[in-house]
């Protein structure tokens, strides 16, 4: 069974030969620039002298093919480009503004956002905001004969990866996560068309990129982050109300365009909405935090695995994979996989991207250990 042909049958809900396994197919479920350096160097492979940044303030990188075939990697990433009329302003003190005019600024490994651009505006104000342009020919120039090419001459599963921030997220990027959750309590007009700017700003990205790459890719990943550690950033209520509506707006509109299974990512404990992403279209929920309140992988899987794939999860990357010895980080993997895998609708990955403290002694055991798991059927 080739790459393709084991991720189709995972993703209907089928059990495939083996367990896919994700590693840099997007800028969620990637190594940190450091980590991957790192781990090149254990396994005893040259160092990418140039990794291509996915994700410049998360400093997420995507491996060069030698790094994917080490670990089995069954998907490929396909991404869009950066836009011919803008490039993002360098400024002193190792920062940028982005298209959206947020500054961000290094901060040890990453970059923080320390100016939000929309701060201090009111309703009249947002039609002068800075704000992308989807049809900017730059950012699909060539994708179209790229995204082709490896269809038709590898047999890995293609992932158009996350290119846009969704509604809820952006809003609190561009806005400030303070404000913006104020303004849905004490100014719901201006919140409202906030959200309806960003939503037809990501439905019209869509466009441009699925015009190119549709017919090519089975995964189109889109992220919006709505938990926390402890619960979500706002009431169930109030996602319902103000966040669902554009999501489902956004997910319709991909559904229409292409095959592929829409992946959505939202880190923190989003137990109590997880209906609401089945029932606005959501086929793939990334990741499983176990360490956030409420997400226990046996529970998901026995209430929702019949109707959502789980992508990654379950190997927590802030208390576990720093810090656990290789035996423990062995046995982790292995009942990660035989809780999650059966019945199919799993993608093995860990809970987020490989941090720069994680050891290349632990992060290629996490690997080594999928692979080693991963036949089914699991735990027999």
């Amino acid at each position: 069974m080739n790459p393709r042909e084991r991720v189709l049958l995972a993703l209907n809900h089928r059990e495939p030969d083996k367990v896919p396994i994700d590693l840099g197919a997007t800028i969620v479920t990637a190594p940190t620039r450091i980590a991957y350096q790192n781990l090149r160097a254990y396994i005893g492979l040259e160092p990418d002298p140039a990794p291509k940044v996915s994700h410049r303030p998360m400093d997420t990188v995507y491996p060069t093919d030698d790094f994917y075939q080490r670990y089995g990697v069954d998907f490929r990433p396909v991404y869009m480009k950066g836009p011919w009329e803008f490039e993002p302003r360098e400024m002193p003190e190792d920062s940028f503004y982005d298209e959206f005019n947020v500054r961000w600024k290094k901060a040890s490994y990453y970059y923080d956002a320390v100016e939000r651009p929309l701060a201090d505006y009111t309703l009249a104000d947002l039609d002068k905001a800075a704000w992308p342009d989807p049809y900017d020919a730059g950012r699909v120039y060539g994708l179209q004969e790229e995204a082709k090419a490896l269809y038709e001459n590898t047999d890995y599963a293609l992932v158009a990866d996350i290119m846009c921030g969704g509604p809820f997220e952006q809003a609190c990027m561009i806005r400030g996560y303070e404000q913006f959750c104020v303004d849905l309590y004490w100014d719901t007009q201006f919140a409202e068309a906030l959200l309806d700017k960003i939503t037809a700003t990501d439905i019209a990205l869509w466009d441009a990129f699925l015009t190119a790459v549709g017919d090519y890719v089975q995964v189109v990943c889109q992220g919006d982050d709505v938990g926390m550690q402890t619960k979500l950033y706002i009431s169930p209520e109030m996602y319902r109300k103000y966040v669902k509506p554009r999501q489902k707006r956004i997910w319709d509109y991909i559904h229409s365009r292409t095959e592929a299974k829409v992946f959505y990512h939202s880190c923190g404990a989003v137990y109590d909405v997880i209906p609401d992403f089945v029932e606005i279209g959501v086929d793939i929920l990334n990741p499983i935090q176990r360490s956030a309140a409420g997400m226990d992988l046996t529970k998901l899987k026995r209430e929702f695995g019949d109707e959502l794939c789980f992508w990654g999860g379950g190997i927590d990357v802030q208390q576990v994979l720093p810090f656990a010895s290789l035996e423990e980080i062995e046995q982790d993997v292995a009942k990660t996989i035989e809780i999650m895998a059966p019945g199919g609708g799993y993608v093995f990955f860990p809970s987020h991207n490989i941090q720069a403290d994680v050891t290349p002694d632990r992060f290629h055991k996490v690997f080594e250990t999928a692979i080693e798991h991963r036949d089914y059927p699991v735990g027999g």
